[in-house]
């Protein structure tokens, strides 16, 4: 095996790791902004179910945004 073999075979197994990384940390990421998302509209909802808008509360968990 020559030393050009070797490095093209080392650097498609490297290039392979860093995607399967690379994808795991992008998944990672908008799983932590969707939970920072829902944790934020959770705290919004009980906050305004503590001043008595009730309706308010209610729309603001049913929505889809």
């Amino acid at each position: 095996m020559t030393v050009a073999t070797m490095t093209n075979t080392t650097w498609t197994y490297t290039c392979k790791i860093c995607k399967v990384i690379n994808k795991a940390l992008a998944i990672m990421f908008v799983g932590i902004i969707a939970f920072g998302e829902s944790a934020g509209r959770a705290r919004a909802a009980a906050e305004l179910h503590r001043q008595g808008y009730h309706a308010e509360d209610k729309a603001l968990m049913l929505s889809d945004n």
